[in-house]
């Protein structure tokens, strides 16, 4: 465990997780800014974006580029790595990642949107044979078959890990250019539908045929953010923020989109820094 707390942690390296780190560190806060991924692959595959104020004409790998380089050297903490389950506490939050455990009094969640909808059954089976983590959960599915179910190539060291523990790992690449992995993992190109099952889950129902299996990892680009922090009310499939950006769980807030449409970057930044300003606010009236 981190024996570092943080005064906010930030969920999401986009421009709204950007924004919000750039002034909770020109506030003199501890920042820790988690981004597991490449800071908003999204933005960076946008050909031009001429509608933000004051920067036009500019690729979106540019703009990325500016976003990052400004952040940066406010020196906020960058941790590579994906949280994937978030507790609250009586005087700060526990965020836990595949490898470690961090703590943070407050928490800004800007993870973009989940672009794919859940699986039927998923949120059935949500810790009784689906996890997100396969370096958390691997240990429970020894000698056992299961299936990984990825969006990213992030995937094929989780299917690597689990071969070296399961008797059998399915690997279902939701995406193209898959590396070649260790022998033992089967790689199947199908469209998983359903996850079945009685208490536990029990099977995968794909596209054109059945697996028979006892864990179904989902590897997405972020995962849903009901299932890493439980209790978080949401409006239809985003997270229901007030004007200040904060959500059902004090201390919590959200910003960028996935606290809904639109989806755009200057709305993002804008949420971003209503949101560490919300954080830093919260932060002032504990310490009173």
């Amino acid at each position: 465990m981190s024996s570092e707390i943080f005064d906010i942690a930030i969920i999401g390296g986009g421009p709204a997780g950007l924004s919000a780190a750039l002034t909770g560190r020109i506030r003199n806060k501890n920042v820790a800014l988690f981004e597991h991924m490449d800071f908003s692959l999204k933005l960076q595959k946008a050909h031009i974006v001429d509608n933000y104020l004051g920067v036009p004409q500019v690729t979106g790998q540019g703009m990325m580029q500016q976003f990052l380089a400004h952040c940066t050297a406010h020196n906020p903490s960058i941790i590579k790595e994906k949280v994937v389950n978030i507790f609250p506490g009586d005087d700060f939050f526990t965020l836990l990642t595949p490898g470690e455990t961090y703590q943070a009094r407050t928490v800004i969640i800007a993870t973009g949107v989940v672009a794919t909808t859940l699986f039927r059954g998923e949120k059935n089976f949500l810790g009784k044979g689906v996890s997100y983590c396969a370096t958390c959960d691997g240990m429970m599915y020894k000698g056992k078959d299961v299936a990984v179910i990825s969006y990213t190539s992030e995937g094929e060291h989780e299917a690597e890990y689990l071969s070296e523990l399961c008797r059998t790992v399915y690997y279902l690449p939701q995406y193209k250019d898959v590396a070649p992995l260790r022998s033992g993992i089967k790689v199947i190109n199908g469209k998983p539908q359903t996850i079945l099952g009685d208490v536990v889950v029990e099977k995968l129902q794909m596209d054109k045929e059945e697996l028979n299996v006892h864990g179904v990892f989902i590897i997405r680009m972020s995962d849903p953010v009901e299932n890493v922090l439980p209790g978080l009310a949401l409006d239809g499939e985003v997270i229901k923020v007030n004007r200040d950006m904060s959500t059902s769980i004090p201390g919590v807030f959200a910003a960028g989109d996935c606290t809904g449409k639109p989806w755009q970057i200057a709305k993002a930044t804008g949420e971003g820094l209503v949101a560490v300003l919300s954080a830093i606010t919260y932060l002032g009236k504990k310490d009173k």
